[in-house]
């Protein structure tokens, strides 16, 4: 027997296995129109504006700080189109991606979470960094019923168990 205000339900989400990532931390020396110009060519999407990701042919392009993206792709080759208007690094083994699904997924990541993940405003497109479970977390929503978690390896595991308690 469960008594009234001595449990937290949530409505059902999937959480996946934590899935390798493809991203390139592309910071750039100057942001200006010559980065913008740059970028785009290379990535085949623009600059994300401040908090946003966008989607680009090799997968998102996340808005990480002031002149600094992560881009999915490949890093020798970013590196090598950008070498004029970037410093480009290989952060893949930085990061994993879950994705959780679901109706619930907002009030999921309210639990042990240090961010309003219900506010309607945080939606497709943005980006949040905080904390989720004790880890460091990138929030990227993915749709009405879907979000990408981005954490560390180390971390990855633990949270997908947290998520799927």
């Amino acid at each position: 027997m469960t008594r009234r205000e001595s449990a937290i339900v949530t409505d059902p989400v999937t959480v996946s296995q934590p899935q390798p990532t493809r991203l390139v931390r592309v910071e750039a020396f100057s942001a200006d129109r010559a980065f913008a110009k740059a970028f785009k060519a290379a990535v085949g999407a623009a600059v994300p504006a401040v908090g946003k990701v966008t989607d680009a042919p090799a997968g998102p392009v996340i808005w990480a700080e002031p002149k600094v993206v992560l881009a999915s792709g490949d890093a020798a080759a970013l590196a090598a189109a950008l070498s004029d208007v970037a410093a480009v690094s290989d952060v893949s083994g930085a990061w994993r991606r879950i994705e959780v699904t679901g109706a619930g997924w907002r009030g999921r990541l309210m639990i042990d979470g240090l961010f309003d993940a219900e506010n309607p405003a945080f939606a497709t497109g943005c980006v949040a960094a905080t904390m989720l479970h004790h880890a460091p977390v990138m929030l990227c929503p993915t749709g009405d019923e879907a979000v990408s978690v981005y954490v560390a390896p180390s971390f990855a595991e633990d949270l997908r168990a947290a998520l799927a308690r």
